[in-house]
């Protein structure tokens, strides 16, 4: 062979080999021409990243990420906005789901009405028991708690179970109430769970740990039934923008229903299952269990009720029942036993504490567990009412204060009657809790509040309810930044849960789930955010919605 063309066709052969590695990586998806919040440390924003195998494999700008790599889908976003996936870090994932088919008591503004939609959906369906939940008595004309003669005259022979919004209530007829053998001289009610009349009669109303006695007579919904409404729940939290969600204090069954669906891929949602601490629970997780889509990694524990139905635990009386400090759920003896086991079975614990001597409380018995510097992440969730010389001691030995921002613009009509003008400044408090611990996740406390995320951004930032009241904001300086209220939704949110690595920012490495916005969250007026929309939502590279 001619030595020329032989040295011709080896440089071109070079050339093409050089050139083929050179090209263009070929990955599952590109993403571009879009305003990313990577929600990195620096809070940097880019314009184009690459997704490959479920996770991100590289960001920058449209240029750079064109000329690097070629997807096998392209997406021009045309200058949308993308953010990371939000994460909902206290929910109650099945609660919400189960409640898609009970009656939707949310808004009701009387007794009457409560009794006409009741009366809607026994006519609709014929029901042998009716469920309900979200009645709310401060917004009613009378805002004392209800008694039962109207659900009586209604529904005489079928049992009525209504939960109140946050779930620490229950008000029933007598027939719910024959049906489990509930007599009013009962030894075994707690002081203070039972309300009654002058007469010594139950009222129909019944706080915490005997409101569990009821939910013990309601024939459990069939595992088929549950599923449906998981999985409509899931196309529900996709179009709102979430990609992860927690479930705060599940028994077994539940948890092995969410693990069968992850395990056959239709739990597309990722989710964080704390534990309720029931020997149950612990003879199948003898020790954290973790999975792409599914954590059971804590435990949830109570120390006491909720502001609205007078049982959060505080050190000084109601202001306006000056004869009850609250209710404490869990004895001291018993909440010291789960924290050993926590700790000698490496799970993170939760605590529900909404009252500023509940706080107070775990902060105490925490704190015979945990060192300075310690990474436990051991929660306070809600944190509601904290007494001044409380906040240094998130800090101090690395509490989460866990908050959910609707709650303050839910509870703000009245929670100044309840607490007093001197106490009421300690209540709601999330920026302080921030300053204090550093950082903290965000959650709804679904179905106590909706679940749609925006809510919680808008109620963060504004203190303002979705009637754009007061003016001002609500103790507007604890209002949160934008940057940090998405951190709260997001990177702070998976940091709550030990994933932080995995998720939660915009970055190499992580897995690919983010959302596409209608609008700047981060720049809209305030007026015009609730009315931004989720426009597209990905988890692990995979579109979810639409």
């Amino acid at each position: 062979m001619n030595k020329n063309i032989f040295t011709l066709l080896f440089m071109g052969m070079t050339s093409f080999v050089l050139g083929s590695c050179t090209g263009p990586r070929t990955v599952d998806l590109v993403v571009y021409n879009a305003v990313v919040y990577t929600v990195d440390e620096s809070f940097s924003v880019c314009e184009a990243f690459a997704v490959n195998k479920g996770v991100f494999v590289a960001t920058g700008n449209t240029e750079d990420i064109r000329s690097r790599f070629k997807g096998r889908r392209e997406i021009d976003l045309e200058g949308a906005t993308v953010y990371p996936a939000f994460n909902d870090a206290h929910s109650h994932f099945i609660q919400t789901a189960q409640g898609l088919r009970h009656v939707d008591l949310r808004g009701a503004t009387s007794i009457d009405e409560v009794v006409e939609r009741l009366q809607k959906h026994y006519n609709q369906y014929e029901p042998s028991f009716i469920i309900g939940d979200g009645w709310d008595q401060t917004i009613w004309e009378e805002k004392t708690l209800p008694v039962n003669d109207k659900l009586n005259e209604a529904f005489p022979d079928i049992p009525v179970y209504l939960s109140r919004v946050d779930f620490h209530a229950v008000w029933v007829n007598d027939r719910a109430i024959e049906l489990i053998g509930l007599q009013p001289d009962d030894p075994t009610i707690p002081a203070g769970e039972a309300l009654m009349t002058e007469n010594g009669q139950f009222t129909g109303i019944f706080l915490e740990n005997t409101c569990s006695r009821f939910n013990v007579s309601i024939p459990p919904m069939k595992d088929s039934e549950l599923i449906d409404c998981i999985l409509s729940l899931q196309e529900m939290c996709f179009s709102l923008g979430l990609g992860s969600v927690s479930d705060a204090g599940l028994q077994l069954r539940y948890i092995e229903i969410l693990n069968s669906l992850q395990k056959k891929n239709r739990l597309k949602l990722r989710i964080d299952v704390w534990m309720d601490p029931s020997d149950e629970n612990f003879a199948r997780f003898r020790r954290p269990y973790r999975s792409d889509r599914l954590d059971v990694s804590a435990i949830k524990l109570y120390i006491d009720g909720a502001l609205g139905s007078s049982g959060a635990l505080l050190y000084e009386p109601y202001s306006d029942d000056p004869d009850n400090c609250g209710i404490q759920v869990t004895s001291d003896s018993s909440f010291m036993h789960i924290c050993e086991r926590a700790v000698q079975n490496g799970f993170q614990l939760a605590t529900h504490a909404i009252g500023d001597k509940g706080v107070g409380k775990v902060l105490d018995f925490y704190s015979n567990f945990l060192e300075p510097g310690n990474d436990l992440r051991w929660r306070i969730e809600h944190a509601q009412v904290v007494a001044p010389d409380d906040f240094s001691r998130f800090g101090q030995l690395n509490i989460i204060p866990s908050i959910q921002p609707t709650h303050a613009t839910s509870d703000m009509g009245w929670a100044g009657e309840r607490l007093g003008p001197e106490r009421v400044k300690g209540a709601y408090a999330f920026q302080d809790l921030i300053d204090a611990a550093g950082w903290a996740p965000f959650g709804t406390d679904a179905p106590v509040e909706s679940i749609d995320p925006l809510y919680t951004f808008f109620a963060a930032v504004t203190r303002m309810d979705r009637n754009f009241l007061p003016e001002g904001g609500w103790q507007p300086e604890n209002a949160v930044s934008r940057e940090n209220t998405l951190r709260g939704m997001t990177i702070w949110a998976a940091k709550g849960s030990f994933r932080e690595k995995d998720k939660g920012s915009v970055e190499v490495g992580k897995w690919a789930d983010f959302v596409v916005w209608s609008g700047d969250l981060m720049t809209l007026p305030a007026e015009e955010i609730p009315s931004a929309k989720c426009k597209m939502t990905f988890v692990a590279g995979e579109q979810v919605f639409p």
